[in-house]
């Protein structure tokens, strides 16, 4: 999978900052969680079509359907991905695995070699370096 890049806050309002989700985006990865369960429940077995045909239900695409291109999951994808993989060139040796850091230039070489550069085409105001290492409290990586 790779070591991969995330903010060291815990403060689950300056992570929907850093991505640009809504406010209270957070409180609904729980709820999607606990609403997979039941839609699971309520799709087991067979279905059948307006013309009696039966056919097994694509749980996976209708779910992806249901939050595709949403905020919850950018939120959720971001908690699994973080910023993604990022040039390991910039630390020691020892701790390429796993690990964390304050250091704004650090941080900063860091963010730069990630996928961040790549994600933020898809934000409608990205925000600055010296915003998203303020809001990060710092960097760990796993």
């Amino acid at each position: 999978m790779g070591t991969r890049l995330y903010p060291l806050t815990k403060d689950t309002r300056k992570v929907e900052q850093l991505i640009e989700v809504l406010p209270g985006t957070t409180k609904f990865l729980e709820v999607k969680d606990n609403l997979y369960k039941v839609f699971e429940e309520q799709n087991k077995g067979r279905t059948e079509d307006h013309n009696g045909m039966e056919y097994p239900v694509d749980l996976r695409y209708e779910w992806h359907c249901l939050f595709h291109n949403s905020d919850v999951e950018r939120l959720d994808e971001f908690h699994t991905f973080g910023w993604g993989k990022f040039n390991l060139n910039y630390l020691d040796e020892g701790d390429r695995i796993c690990g964390e850091t304050h250091d704004p230039d650090m941080m900063a070489n860091l963010l730069i070699s990630s996928n961040w550069c790549e994600m933020r085409q898809f934000y409608i105001k990205p925000l600055p370096i010296e915003e998203i290492i303020k809001l990060s409290e710092g960097f760990f990586w796993t």
